[in-house]
């Protein structure tokens, strides 16, 4: 019974292959649409979604803590692309504060940069880094500070690698 099975199984895909005629040409450009059949077998060797290999998601940041203007401003996250930086590579950040922070900064080796606000309590900060010679590639400490407007501040230390 299984030497029938397996000779079966050899016989069948070679009878199907004899008996279908040619396809026609197509006489017209189908439609995207149109072409992508639904297969009912995975393909041999499926290659992942760019999504699927790119970094694992990161967990939700946390909503805008509401506060008063006077009330002193607080830091609830902060999120990085990266942790190693080389020459041209983007640096986005985005952080989230209290919503009575009305400025949020960057500070490394006496050079500020300001964050984007987006929304009370939500800011982003987009920065192409220049061409970085070799002699500058090392670990740098850097601050981010928010502040409110009676000029109270708070400051997270960030540890940024230029690689």
């Amino acid at each position: 019974m299984k030497i029938v099975f397996v000779l079966f199984a050899f016989v069948l895909p070679v009878v199907a292959t004899a008996q279908t005629p040619p396809a026609p040409a197509p006489t017209s450009v189908p439609s995207p649409a149109a072409t992508a059949l639904p297969s009912s077998t995975p393909p041999a060797n499926p290659q992942p979604s760019p999504s699927a290999t790119a970094l694992p998601s990161p967990t939700p940041l946390p909503t805008p803590l509401v506060l008063p203007p006077e009330a002193p401003p607080q830091i609830l996250a902060i999120s990085m692309n990266q942790h190693i930086y080389h020459s041209g590579d983007v640096f986005y950040a985005k952080v989230i504060t209290s919503t009575n922070v009305p400025a949020v900064e960057l500070r490394v080796i006496g050079k500020v940069v300001r964050f984007t606000r987006l929304d009370f309590g939500i800011w982003e900060l987009n920065y192409k880094l220049p061409h970085i010679p070799r002699r500058f590639l090392r670990d740098y400490a850097a601050q981010i500070v928010a502040m409110n407007t009676v000029n109270v501040f708070v400051t997270r230390d960030i540890t940024l690698s230029l690689r």
